[in-house]
């Protein structure tokens, strides 16, 4: 982070605030391009001097944008005043369930981890997971200035755990409850949807507007991008593509799906498949030690979501496709084997960038807090 970023530190419960669409825009790319020239924000928004003039004295009497050390600019030679956004002025809170266990995180607007809590549920109320995530809130702005909260979890892939019971509980008048008492909004979303915010704003890089994001696990679940926008679909369920056949007279699914990804690639699936196992971390090892039975489940599961990448690429034709979860099990040693299925699926044939960030149950909750970010810094909106 820019020195110029860093500021006091303002402590308490305080919504985001009420910017001009244009303003909150111009807030954006200086907090993507960590930091812009006055002359760079105005020529990727299309403002005129004086509107430019006016957005960043709003921004910085809301305490968001701060002057920096003039830099060179490449383009005229001539060293350029920049502006940086503050990073440290709010916080946003996530908390991530699985099953009965919920981990949080709070983070900056640069995504960095600030604080951190776990803890457990006690009832199946979805009442009591509001109220955890309350308790937390008071706990954390007597340090910092919190401006959403987002619970997170398996809400989209009905069944995986009582955690998506739990959290579809979480009922509007609920969310209305803590707005009302606390003053900053409770988002709930599926934590597929939530770690797709996360890779992708602002990780994108620039020029790239689209992402797939594939998530390995007892589920499978996809994320999709377009035009820097999550795609949701009408009622909220886009991204449903675990169920794609992707190997001919391959195993059955609990759905009676024939060689259907989930059926290859999903971690309930791959240990099924292999005798005596209780876990894909322990088929992949087997797989690595010589046991053919194990190796060619894995293979089997690499080239399943090899295919199933490839299919996603022609329909959405992304800058870039993220692996999360236990894709880094399923392709160690088996990089060339997705790569191939990718290739022999996606018609144009062109490179495809493709990214396995590194990811633990904690990720998670920062992901369910880049996703309240993401829900503020996007007006609310997809």
């Amino acid at each position: 982070m820019n020195e110029a970023a860093a500021a006091p530190r303002q402590t308490g419960i305080q919504r985001w605030p009420e910017l001009h669409p244009t303003t909150q825009a111009a807030f954006n790319r200086v907090l993507w391009d960590d930091g812009l020239s006055r002359s760079d924000i105005a020529s990727k928004l299309g403002l005129s001097r004086t509107r430019l003039t006016t957005i960043t004295r709003d921004l910085e009497e809301a305490g968001l944008l701060v002057q920096g050390r003039r830099e060179q600019r490449a383009s005229t030679g001539r060293p350029a005043e920049m502006l940086h956004a503050v990073t440290t002025a709010y916080q946003f809170l996530g908390l991530h369930l699985r099953g009965t266990g919920v981990i949080a995180a709070l983070v900056d607007l640069d995504g960095r981890v600030v604080w951190q809590n776990s803890a457990a549920l006690r009832t199946e109320s979805p009442r009591e997971l509001v109220e955890l995530a309350a308790s937390w809130l008071q706990e954390t702005t007597t340090s910092f200035r919190v401006a959403a909260v987002a619970v997170c979890g398996p809400l989209g892939r009905a069944g995986l755990d009582p955690a998506s019971q739990r959290i579809r509980g979480i009922s509007e008048q609920l969310q209305a409850e803590f707005t009302a008492e606390w003053s900053v909004p409770l988002w709930i979303e599926d934590d597929v949807v939530a770690l797709t915010a996360f890779e992708q704003w602002p990780q994108l890089g620039e020029g790239q507007d689209d992402m797939v994001l594939i998530s390995v696990g007892e589920e499978i679940g996809f994320g999709l991008v377009t035009d820097r926008k999550i795609v949701r679909g009408a009622h909220g369920t886009a991204g449903r593509f675990d169920h794609i056949p992707v190997l001919p007279d391959g195993p059955e699914c609990p759905l009676g799906h024939h060689g259907c990804l989930w059926s290859v690639c999903s971690t309930t699936a791959v240990v099924r498949a292999a005798p005596g196992a209780r876990s894909m971390s322990e088929v992949a090892a087997r797989a690595d030690a010589g046991d053919p039975v194990c190796a060619d489940v894995m293979a089997r599961a690499a080239d399943g979501l090899g295919t199933a990448a490839g299919y996603l690429v022609n329909l959405l034709d992304p800058d870039k496709v993220v692996l999360t979860g236990e894709s880094h099990t399923v392709l160690r040693g088996r990089f060339e084997v997705f790569h191939s299925a990718l290739r022999r699926v996606h018609l144009d044939g062109g490179k495809v960038e493709v990214g396995m960030p590194d990811f633990d149950f904690v990720e998670w909750a920062r992901a369910a807090a880049a996703f309240a970010v993401y829900r503020t810094l996007s007006g609310q909106g997809f």
